[in-house]
């Protein structure tokens, strides 16, 4: 429970936003899936919720995918459910390199929007990920997301190599 309390805490801030998907999303898989939990609080997400619209994260808005996150976590940790294909979304997603010039759009719309506290949640997650056996998914790629959430926390503090104004 101490988790739980650590993702709310870190992802307090987050309200609704406006716009679930994008206005121009076509009508897709992905679309329906993001707008039948678009109604939900994020603290309201269920296991069922997440098995019956697996894509959800991937039809959402960069702000819903942001507010929505936490609930994802907050779900599979209640209900002890490692095995969540949107886990597996969300690693595969995360597990890439750690030099941002390889970053999708995808991800880069999202991803880097977290806060250093809301990386460190998702850490936390990927750590909860890594007590099951067994594993629901590698270790190496949960190692690797791990790594590029500690990227992302860290990218307000990162001085660009090329930056001249530092000279």
């Amino acid at each position: 429970m101490e988790l739980l309390k650590f993702i709310e805490d870190a992802f307090h801030a987050r309200v609704r936003p406006p716009a679930v998907i994008a206005v121009d999303q076509p009508a897709t898989e992905l679309r329906s899936d993001a707008l039948a939990v678009a109604c939900s609080d994020w603290r309201e997400l269920t296991c069922d919720m997440l098995d019956k619209y697996p894509d959800c994260v991937h039809g959402f808005s960069p702000t819903a995918f942001c507010y929505f996150l936490p609930g994802i976590f907050s779900a599979g940790i209640r209900e002890r459910r490692a095995d969540l294909l949107v886990n597996h979304s969300l690693i595969t997603g995360l597990d890439r390199s750690n030099s941002p010039a390889s970053w999708d759009d995808f991800f880069r719309a999202r991803w880097p929007r977290l806060t250093p506290s809301e990386c460190e949640a998702a850490q936390r997650w990927i750590l909860w990920l890594e007590e099951f056996e067994p594993a629901p998914i590698a270790d190496a790629s949960l190692s690797r997301a791990y790594d590029t959430l500690e990227t992302l926390a860290n990218q307000s503090i990162a001085t660009p190599i090329a930056d001249r104004s530092l000279r």
